[in-house]
């Protein structure tokens, strides 16, 4: 193979290997959360996250069914600290993207406490 070759195929894989690094996905394909040195920062408890469950619980509550989770998929619920452990990292992309809440955006501390809590053990 040519030096011209090699460096074409070298080039090509490179530009392949920094463009998956800048998009910062993860095996998925989702985007990765903030990070969070979990060592470092006080870690909420889902007790202590009122303010943000009770942006949630309008929809997602086990109480509700049909019209009333306003589409809120069954599987996702806020009323109790064992229904929140579903998929909290999901939970988190949704809130940081700004999908949810519907009714206007939590508060920037209100999405630190739940990325934190999220990827820092999930506490009761």
């Amino acid at each position: 193979m040519s030096r011209f070759k090699y460096l074409l195929l070298f080039t090509m894989i490179s530009f392949t290997f920094a463009m998956g690094v800048a998009c910062d996905e993860n095996e998925d394909g989702d985007e990765e959360l903030p990070a969070v040195d979990c060592e470092t920062v006080e870690v909420p408890r889902y007790s202590e996250m009122a303010e943000v469950w009770n942006n949630c619980v309008g929809c997602h509550s086990s109480m509700f069914s049909g019209s009333a989770r306003q589409d809120a998929p069954a599987e996702f619920d806020y009323d109790s600290y064992e229904a929140a452990l579903f998929d909290p990292v999901e939970t988190v992309e949704v809130v940081l993207e700004g999908e949810m809440p519907p009714t206007g955006e939590l508060s920037a501390e209100a999405k630190e406490m739940l990325n934190v809590w999220a990827q820092c053990g999930t506490p009761e």
